[in-house]
């Protein structure tokens, strides 16, 4: 696994699990949120985890993205 996205409320925490990961994170975000990546501070809303996931997918990595619960 390479990134790993866990669902936090309305929102979805980034994790970066391997060099490659860490790698393909700094050339698709700005330089001034590379310490908030490294430290798995980034949220994400839903409509950029897709973009993301497919973007990161078609890279080769391997991206687990926990879907998030509702009560139904």
């Amino acid at each position: 696994m390479d990134l790993s996205l866990t669902p936090l409320g309305d929102s979805y925490r980034l994790l970066a699990c391997s060099v490659q990961g860490m790698l393909w994170l700094q050339t698709h975000f700005e330089a001034t949120t590379w310490d908030l990546i490294c430290t798995g501070k980034v949220r994400l809303n839903a409509a950029s985890v897709s973009g993301l996931c497919s973007d990161a997918s078609a890279a080769g990595l391997v991206v687990s993205r926990i879907p998030a619960l509702s009560a139904a």
